[in-house]
């Protein structure tokens, strides 16, 4: 306390200036009206912009509660979608043929020709092999191997992986593939050259094998390859299949038939929040088939 009083009186000018200048800046403010609202503006407007900073930084650190709900949300109305689907009438809403959860991409490779993810459920969470899984964009592949807490995925981009998609416009049906080049087309095979198919036309899942629902976009025609294109390029594919994976690949050629390049709407470098797809019918149907 001492110490504190020793201060002051050494100090002692500088104090009674500091008092005598906020006494006469509070009579001054107090009785002139422009000066006290030059004062509150200034005040108010230093309230506004530190007011305004905290929430962005309350904001910001509130992303992963907020992208959290907004997946929930999309999932919520996934289902409900499914409900309301066109096919079916009013009075059977019940019947509800696919369901959806989220799960979160941990591992994603690009760097072969049979590309596989890992997202971070499984058993426990009802995950099964042979369930489609697609992202707000589009789809992204298939469910092959479960454990108890992870599920791995076949991806489109795996030269072993075939989906039937078909084209939205003329709803001709085709056998979608990868040739293991370019990660951001597949090819639409075993559409016919009489199908008045054009570049820029929406490419979908055909909803044949009951793993997708018809209709989820998949990517559009940037190219179309005629028959003899396909054949002289196809012989050039092959070669350099079989000298980078030691194994020539047959790739089918037949006459008659186009060669459609699709640009994905997915970009399957960046995936982050995934929807897994839970078909109802499909064991029935797979055993009617049988």
């Amino acid at each position: 306390m001492q110490q504190i009083i020793d201060f002051i009186i050494r100090k002692k000018d500088v104090v009674v200036y500091l008092i005598l200048l906020i006494f006469s800046l509070t009579l001054l403010f107090n009785s002139n009206y422009f000066h006290k609202s030059k004062v509150l503006i200034f005040s108010n407007s230093i309230a506004n912009y530190s007011t305004e900073n905290f929430n962005y930084l309350n904001e910001y650190f509130e992303l992963k509660k907020i992208n959290s709900s907004l997946l929930e949300e999309n999932l919520v109305l996934k289902n409900q979608l499914e409900k309301i689907n066109k096919n079916i009438s009013l009075d059977s809403l019940t019947n509800i043929n696919f369901s959806y959860k989220n799960a979160k991409v941990i591992s994603n490779n690009l760097s072969s020709f049979k590309n596989r993810l890992v997202i971070n459920k499984g058993i426990k969470d009802g995950l099964k092999t042979e369930m489609g899984v697609i992202s707000s964009d589009g789809i992204v592949g298939i469910i092959d191997n479960t454990t108890k807490r992870y599920s791995s995925i076949m991806s489109i981009l795996n030269i072993e992986m075939k989906i039937n998609a078909k084209v939205k416009r003329t709803e001709h049906f085709g056998t979608l593939e990868w040739d293991g080049f370019d990660t951001r087309r597949l090819t639409l095979n075993d559409i016919s050259e009489t199908a008045k198919i054009k570049v820029g036309d929406s490419i979908i899942t055909g909803g044949m094998s009951l793993i997708f629902p018809e209709g989820i976009n998949i990517g559009t025609v940037s190219k179309i390859i005629s028959q003899n294109e396909t054949y002289s390029d196809s012989k050039f594919r092959a070669i350099k299949i079989s000298v980078r994976d030691e194994s020539i690949i047959d790739l089918d050629i037949k006459e008659n038939y186009l060669r459609i390049e699709v640009k994905l709407h997915n970009d399957m470098s960046n995936l982050n929040n995934v929807y897994i797809i839970e078909s109802f019918n499909k064991k029935e149907f797979q055993k009617l088939k049988e």
